[in-house]
Order: structure tokens, then C-alpha cells, then sequence
């Protein structure tokens, strides 16, 4: 039986040999053509792009990223100004997440952005909210490892059980149209702050357009341009919440083209327009301040 090792920020080249967690942050981070073994990236602040031969993730506070063992990625922080962004990535070492399943052979898991939700999500949460703290210790960060190894396996069943619902007649069918699909989907979440057409979605997933549009409706429940534009509205609405850029620069960098059109779906979408909405949330900031706790 393997023996397993547990590292708080080691260096890289005992990675492959622990699994560990990397907590670090920075205005400006690159990393090029690593080699990984089985790994959750994530970030607690700010953003940060991984690039890897299949497609390009842009990560966020509210997701994360499985990357299997083996997979080449490179990295790079999507920093504005001095917002700084803070990563959090545990790394498996090989056969760890194996026996927390009971199999044998080595994991293959979806690689996609997942939202930072149940098991895994709370399991990260844990990881976060004391791995600077005092109790950081090895039997600490060993006994979350193994919480988050079991979260990771059980995940993995839960995309199996999703994926059966795709059409196909055989289940590797299916799990591979559920692959594409959220190829195709991540790439829509990724590069949303581009020009980007169903067809350029689909070649990602490489599906033919029509067969990409109509299989995503079914399995999301709204076309690619739908959740396409609800993705440009919630970026939209960050930025306008946490930056001091103009209304009309925040609507041409998330992806619109008609200053007039993004006010009339921001309307639709958050009840105010964008105008309103600021004003509303710099009057609230400025409560906060003088009153903490005073706004819910």
C-alpha cells in the first residue's frame, strides 16, 4: 500500500511525491507547460486563466477547476491594478483519490469548471478559512485531504449519473457528449469578453453548429447565446459593483456592442439600470462604513 504524504506550499519538485496544497497570491503570476497529477485549481480573489491543450478556463471565486493527473496546463493571473488574486489548488498524490473511491485504476474526471458548491466547494472553504492559521499543522491539512479526496470521488459519480442523461445508446457516447458540451460551454464562460458565435463554441466542442446548439439547449436549458449574454450581465454586474471603470467601457469589456441594448437586458436582468445600480451600491458602501452591519 502506498505511502502518502501531506505538504502545506512545498516545492514543486516534491509535488508529484505529496499531496499538498498551494495558497499563494500576487498581482502577477505565470506558469508554463506544467505537468500536473490530479488536481483542484481554484481562487479565492480575483481571477486567474489556465490554458491547457483541450481549452482555456477562466476561474473565478465562485468555481473551480479539475485537472486530471498528467494534463499539461499553463497559468496566468488576469490582475487589474493592484487587485491581487489569491489561488488555492490542492494536489493529489497518485492513488490517493483512488482508494477514497475503492478503485484500482487511476481517475479520469471531467475537466471543466465547476461551481464552488456542495462537498468539494465546502470542503475548499475548510481548506481556505485555516490553512494561515495556527492549526495548520499535518494531521490538520491530512484529515481535510482526506474529507476532500471522498468529496472528489463521490463528484465524480454525481457527473456519471449526469452525464446518463445525454442521448447515446452506449454510456461512453454519452459521457463523451457531456465532455463536449461543457468544452463548449467553458469556452463561452472563458471568453465571454470576446466576439464569439455559436459556431466557434461548437468547433471547440467539435460538434457541427446545429447539432452543438440544439444538444446544449437540451442539456442547459438555453441556447449559447442565452447563456452567453447572461454571462457578459453577471461580469457586467461585478464590475460595476467592484471597479471604477465608466458604464460604457464595463459594456464594451464584457462583450457588448450597443451601450443602449446592454442598459435595456441589465434592466431586464437586475431590476435598475446600470446607472442606477452603482449609485444604489455606492450609497449603500458609504452606510456600510459609517454603519457596519447596517446593510444586509
Amino acid at each position: 500500500m502506498a505511502e502518502f504524504q501531506f505538504r502545506l506550499n512545498p516545492r514543486g519538485g516534491e509535488l508529484p511525491a505529496c499531496s499538498a496544497v498551494l495558497n499563494g497570491h500576487g498581482t502577477h503570476y505565470e506558469v508554463h507547460n506544467y505537468r500536473t497529477t490530479l488536481s483542484i485549481k481554484s481562487v479565492v480573489r480575483g481571477a486567474a486563466r489556465y490554458h491547457t491543450p483541450q481549452g482555456n478556463f477562466l476561474l473565478t471565486p465562485d468555481s473551480f477547476l479539475i485537472l486530471n493527473d498528467g494534463q499539461r496546463y499553463s497559468l496566468e493571473f488576469e490582475g487589474r491594478g493592484r487587485v491581487h488574486t489569491e489561488t488555492l489548488c490542492p494536489f493529489f498524490q497518485p492513488g490517493f483519490v483512488e482508494q477514497a473511491a475503492d478503485v484500482t485504476a487511476p481517475l479520469d474526471f471531467c475537466e471543466r469548471l465547476y461551481p464552488k458548491t456542495g462537498a468539494v466547494g465546502q470542503a475548499l472553504a475548510d481548506l481556505h478559512s485555516g490553512v494561515r492559521g495556527p492549526q495548520a499543522s499535518g494531521p490538520w491539512l491530512e484529515d481535510r485531504m482526506y474529507g476532500l479526496a471522498q468529496a472528489m470521488a463521490d463528484l465524480r459519480l454525481q457527473v456519471r449519473g449526469e452525464a446518463e442523461s445525454f442521448p447515446g445508446l452506449r454510456p461512453a457516447t454519452r459521457l463523451e457528449l457531456y465532455r463536449r458540451l461543457y468544452r463548449g460551454r467553458d469556452f463561452l464562460l472563458s471568453c465571454y469578453d470576446r466576439p464569439l458565435t455559436v459556431a466557434a463554441a461548437a468547433q471547440v466542442a467539435t460538434l457541427s453548429p446545429f447539432h452543438f446548439q440544439r444538444m446544449f439547449k437540451q442539456a442547459f436549458g438555453r441556447t449559447p447565446m442565452q447563456f452567453l449574454q447572461a454571462t457578459r450581465l453577471e461580469a457586467a454586474h461585478r464590475l460595476l459593483a467592484h471597479a471604477d471603470d465608466d458604464i460604457t467601457t464595463i459594456c464594451f469589456a464584457v462583450g457588448f456592442e450597443s451601450l443602449g441594448s446592454f442598459s435595456w437586458l441589465f434592466r431586464k436582468r437586475f431590476g435598475a439600470s446600470p446607472r442606477e445600480f452603482r449609485v444604489a451600491r455606492r450609497q449603500n458602501r458609504r452606510i456600510e462604513e459609517v454603519f457596519p452591519g447596517a446593510v444586509a
